[in-house]
């Protein structure tokens, strides 16, 4: 498998939530194909005369997760912590020794509100590991669904961005499409030229199937109006700004597609 990011463990965010629920579940194989603890965290944002209750409330969230990933028999070891404090620093400062952070995309508690906004893009730009916003994901499900999106463009981070996404294609066994916005202005000029940039990684990956799409649109436009199913989309760092665009909102992705996660490529 291609080398991912290092870290002590898989974090994941539990506020109590389903959507928590979700991003723990998606989290178990990241911490299984990495040999790490998969570390559930909860926080308790105190203030006087409310303490115990904070504290209680996510001891019960973290104990509500732990059973349900305990309940699915998987081989991973799991770690809970309940963290102190705002859960975007809190989750920040989690990413600098993780090797993912994952969290889901609504929900009922402080995380959510996390999520809902600005926030988002503070975690996804902030952390210093890549970033899972898992929407909707079951340990019964016989098959994934869809395929995992990323674009082809430029930046210095793209190849981490598609390394991500190779990375997720032999851990969920999914195919990959690269897309690539054709116009001069881009930098790639020509259907040919996203073509070749693809045969590069199939060449390298040929267990993975990965195809490529030219469009003359944004890669946001194509994620909204694509209709084929896409289960994860790739960004990179400099795109976390449109985190709360494809998932905070209810856009044309969540009607076409509302299994679709978003991971933030960080190497």
């Amino acid at each position: 498998m291609i080398e991912i990011h290092s870290g002590d463990s898989v974090v994941v965010g539990v506020d109590g939530s389903a959507a928590a629920i979700f991003a723990a579940h998606w989290a178990v194989d990241e911490a299984i194909s990495r040999d790490v603890p998969l570390r559930l965290v909860s926080c308790a944002q105190r203030s006087q005369g409310t303490d115990r209750m904070a504290i209680e409330y996510a001891a019960t969230c973290l104990r509500a997760a732990h059973a349900a990933i305990e309940g699915t028999g998987a081989a991973v070891k799991i770690e809970t912590a309940i963290l102190d404090g705002n859960p975007t620093t809190a989750l920040i400062e989690e990413s600098r020794r993780a090797a993912m952070v994952c969290v889901g995309s609504v929900g009922i508690g402080r995380f959510a509100r996390a999520l809902l906004g600005s926030t988002a893009a503070e975690l996804a730009e902030r952390a210093a590991c890549p970033v899972a916003v898992i929407r909707s994901y079951s340990p019964r499900q016989q098959h994934s669904e869809g395929s995992i999106v990323v674009e082809v463009n430029d930046w210095d981070e793209n190849h981490d961005s598609i390394a991500t996404a190779i990375a997720e294609a032999q851990l969920r066994t999914l195919p990959i499409v690269m897309v690539g916005t054709c116009p001069p202005e881009t930098g790639i000029t020509t259907p040919n030229e996203l073509r070749r940039r693809v045969e590069v990684w199939q060449d390298l990956y040929p267990d993975v199937p990965i195809t490529s799409a030219p469009i003359t649109t944004s890669f946001e436009r194509y994620l909204g109006n694509t209709p084929e199913p896409i289960g994860l989309v790739i960004l990179g760092a400099h795109n976390a700004a449109d985190l709360p665009g494809l998932i905070g909102s209810r856009t044309q992705t969540d009607r076409d597609n509302p299994e679709m996660s978003v991971v933030i490529a960080r190497s």
